[in-house]
């Protein structure tokens, strides 16, 4: 059924590129005939309804008590507050539909047992959405780059909730009401070490939908999230984590270990106390080579220095895995700067430059949760 299921959005997909393409980039008249793109979808869309009927069935009818479990990955809720759309409109969906996957992933293989979220009602739609009545779950495979989910594969995991998922009055945040949901995976997912995952969550709503993921914090995210528009087909990457946690079984009265990472504060104090900078040498080959390591306690070295004028080589690595940590952003200059992406955690990146302007550059990860100063000296 997966198979059929992502043969036919394939499908779908180069329909809808096609139907762009004659109509000049746009969806078409609403009145006239669907264009063939939205009918297929449509067939994807039943496929998928029923393989997630069959896994919400299992769920609803659980063999025994579940397992105690334990938290292992917590994203909190924001503070200042926010709303990540992710919602779908029952049963022939709408414009206004979204959808979000929210990254995560672990240094040691763990299993997870039960999902749980934060979210609520935008009170500026003044409840045009209604009550949310089910809820689909999915965990997605990633692209190598670890940006985004792998859409053109099958989700690793998914599940009609086949409920409400338990909501539960929570937190009013920044003006918003918020609900605690939870899920109990009928079968346990086995997350493997250093591997980013996709988790995505959808709302059901009868009405134009207005239900969405609170927005999360903490240390363990990377500040973004990947989100599907309208119809499914438009996609970004935008900022802000989701409030999701993971729970792990308890076995045999062993503890899971649950994933850490350096604190805010951690990172601030470390900014604020910089070490003397580590002077890199000129090699042989007049270059300064740098070897810049991040791990989950930050950069090595965190503070270096290199001469104006002289060449530079950057070897960029992490330590293990790193959430949010395999991107660099490194400036040298007035509107000279760049990205540079590992794909795994073994993967390096080279980057030559050559410094003209003395100062301080700062280089960090995409969400300043991991910091360093270069000082380039006359």
């Amino acid at each position: 059924m997966k198979i059929q299921v992502w043969e036919a959005m394939m499908t779908a997909y180069e329909l809808r590129r096609d139907h762009l393409r004659d109509t000049g980039g746009g969806s078409g008249s609403r009145s006239g005939p669907w264009p063939r793109y939205l009918i297929v979808l449509g067939l994807a869309t039943t496929l998928m309804t029923g393989c997630a009927k069959s896994a919400s069935l299992s769920a609803a009818a659980p063999a025994g008590p579940a397992p105690e479990a334990v938290v292992i990955y917590s994203q909190p809720a924001k503070p200042s507050g926010g709303l990540l759309p992710t919602a779908w409109q029952s049963p022939e969906g709408s414009e206004t539909d979204r959808s979000v996957w929210e990254n995560f992933g672990f240094e040691n293989p763990q299993t997870l047992s039960e999902i749980r979220w934060r979210g609520g009602y935008d009170p500026a739609q003044e409840g045009a959405g209604g009550p949310v009545w089910d809820f689909t779950v999915g965990i997605y495979g990633s692209i190598p780059a670890g940006s985004e989910p792998n859409l053109a594969k099958a989700p690793l995991a998914h599940y009609r909730v086949g409920s409400n998922a338990d909501e539960s009055m929570a937190d009013v945040i920044a003006g918003v009401q918020t609900y605690e949901y939870r899920f109990v995976l009928p079968e346990p997912f086995q997350a493997e070490a250093a591997t980013t995952y996709w988790l995505q969550i959808e709302a059901f709503q009868n009405g134009t939908p207005d239900w969405g993921l609170a927005a999360g914090t903490g240390t363990l995210g990377d500040g973004r999230h990947f989100r599907g528009t309208a119809w499914g087909y438009f996609y970004q990457l935008l900022l802000e984590d989701a409030a999701i946690e993971l729970l792990a079984p308890v076995r045999d009265g062993a503890l899971p270990v649950p994933e850490v990472a350096a604190s805010l504060e951690d990172i601030a104090e470390m900014l604020a106390n910089l070490p003397p900078a580590e002077e890199i040498p000129v090699n042989a080959e007049g270059v300064q080579e740098v070897m810049l390591v991040v791990s989950r306690s930050g950069y090595t070295p965190i503070h270096f220095s290199v001469k104006a004028g002289t060449p530079v080589r950057l070897v960029f690595r992490q330590l293990g895995y790193v959430p949010g940590g395999n991107e660099l952003f490194v400036r040298w200059g007035e509107g000279k700067e760049t990205y540079l992406i590992l794909t795994s955690p073994t993967d390096k990146k080279v980057l030559d430059f050559v410094p003209e302007e003395p100062g301080e550059f700062r280089f960090s990860c995409p969400h300043d949760w991991y910091e360093g100063v270069m000082t380039v000296l006359d």
